[in-house]
């Protein structure tokens, strides 16, 4: 095996074991300070649970969850075990064919006399009649608790599409419609999920404040969304933040899309929001179990065991695929004359595009690699976004490789370089890739068919066809694959500079 397909198969290890971190039984165990087996007091008379240090009484209490999105199966066979028979409710709205597909996990598998019940629905990520009525019964749960009830809410990555509950008399399928047009024109996750949360009667809070009557509401929670802003994450059901986000009208606005709107929608975007509506109540905690840090830490531990030097240079990439390649591209051109002495320590700080606080430790991390003779692998992670104008299939991680692909092709300076970008979901846009691998040999392996060039390259990103160009090429030998993992913290990029 050539140096640079050993590069790749240790990049595909990487990327399995840094998802494999963020999997539901690891986060939310004893190791990280979630004690949720009922712990009796020194004289017998009470019970506890223990949460990253705090103590929950939970004497006399009936514990209820509710949960939803891509890692809540695995969040929830987790508490059902710890608080065994304190647990008597129970509904997850869960993605269509996990509990299938999650058949042999048995850290995924809920008892066969579970109380909880569940709804699989949201195919392609997409609500659907089964998550509505899903969202329906967790509502209805939530609302009837009392003082002698707990509700813990199990939120991670999906859960939007997962807790469609519109605003009267807005239709499922009318605010399906508005969201896909709101991505095709390239807008963020958190300006998406501002707009979910104005025309919705579960989300901005609105659960927790149904549970308002509860003993305590206790969320836990996975973050697929950069930053980690509990009340953007499944767009915020058990938090309310409204004085920090744009309006649902200006996002519309930013994008063109108010102004066509159906009148009853405009409405409805209009309408200020009623706090008393939307406002948890004193007894509201929430815990972020996991995010995309968890998973550059392993990446880092995993990098050092292949032979590399690993450096995090940062966990909140945002921005349009496109613009991300130019970046990408202007800061390898930067390092590949610093490398070379065409570029001073002084300069490739000024043109460094991260977070200036951490420059030095890069730098430190590049003179090792210089001392040690070992390659740089640089970690990334976040959510791109992409505009989508074609008809292919394909999604932000397969474009961004395949873009990347042709950039590192294009200037013999980046022969060395191989990326590899791709969903810790496992899953990139509608199709079953998590993701795929950028660098030169992609494209020249593509040209070995002489019938192909470099526009019939470009004639694939033109349509978002990266899945298609990927499948087809040398058996998917390029292609990132692991199937649904049962979590969520977003995507990982890593660069491998030799």
């Amino acid at each position: 095996m050539s140096a640079k397909l050993q590069h790749i198969q240790n990049l595909r290890h990487i990327f399995k074991r840094s998802a494999e971190s963020v999997r539901p039984a690891q986060l939310l165990s004893e190791a990280n300070q979630y004690i949720l087996r009922p712990q009796p007091s020194e004289d017998g008379r009470r019970l506890s649970i223990q949460i990253q240090g705090k103590t929950l009484d939970i004497t006399r209490k009936h514990c209820h969850v509710v949960g939803f999105g891509k890692a809540v199966l695995g969040m929830a066979v987790q508490l059902e075990k710890s608080l065994g028979n304190r647990l008597v409710s129970g509904v997850l709205s869960i993605p269509v064919g996990t509990r299938q597909r999650f058949r042999d996990v048995p850290e995924m598998q809920l008892p066969t006399n579970s109380i909880i019940e569940i709804f699989e629905g949201a195919p392609n990520n997409q609500p659907d009649e089964q998550a509505l009525q899903a969202a329906q019964r967790i509502k209805a749960l939530a609302a009837n608790m009392t003082e002698n009830d707990i509700l813990f809410v199990l939120i991670s990555g999906g859960g939007s599409a997962l807790l469609p509950l519109p605003r009267t008399p807005l239709k499922l399928s009318e605010k399906m419609q508005l969201v896909r047009r709101l991505a095709n024109c390239g807008a963020t996750i958190d300006e998406m999920n501002v707009l979910r949360i104005a025309l919705s009667d579960i989300k901005g809070g609105r659960l927790a404040a149904a549970a308002r009557n509860a003993f305590a509401v206790v969320s836990f929670v996975i973050s697929d969304v950069v930053g980690d802003p509990v009340d953007i994450i499944a767009s915020g059901p058990t938090c309310c933040a409204l004085a920090k986000r744009l309006s649902a009208k200006e996002v519309l606005d930013k994008y063109e899309l108010f102004a066509d709107l159906p009148e009853h929608i405009r409405v409805l975007v209009e309408q200020p929001e009623v706090r008393a509506e939307m406002e948890p109540a004193r007894n509201n905690y929430i815990y972020m179990v996991g995010d995309n840090r968890v998973a550059t830490a392993q990446a880092v531990q995993e990098a050092l065991q292949c032979g590399y030097n690993p450096f995090i240079a940062g966990t909140t990439v945002e921005g349009e695929v496109q613009e991300l390649v130019s970046q990408y591209k202007d800061f390898l051109q930067d390092l590949c004359n610093f490398r070379k002495g065409a570029l001073d320590e002084h300069e490739l700080k000024k043109r460094f595009p991260f977070d200036a606080r951490i420059f030095q430790h890069f730098l430190k991390t590049l003179l090792m690699c210089e001392r040690t003779k070992k390659p740089l692998l640089l970690i990334l992670a976040g959510e791109p976004t992409v505009k989508v104008t074609g008809t292919g299939l394909g999604g932000r991680n397969q474009e961004l490789a395949l873009r990347l692909a042709l950039a590192l092709y294009e200037n013999a300076d980046f022969e060395n370089v191989i990326f590899l970008s791709a969903g810790t979901d496992g899953i990139d846009g509608p199709t079953p890739a998590a993701g795929a691998i950028g660098c030169d040999l992609v494209i020249s392996d593509f040209l070995k068919n002489t019938s192909m060039s470099l526009n019939d390259v470009k004639a694939y990103l033109q349509n978002n066809d990266s899945y298609n160009f990927y499948k087809n090429l040398n058996g998917g030998e390029y292609h990132v694959l692991t199937g649904h993992t049962g979590t969520n913290v977003m995507d990982l990029q890593f660069f491998l500079i030799a």
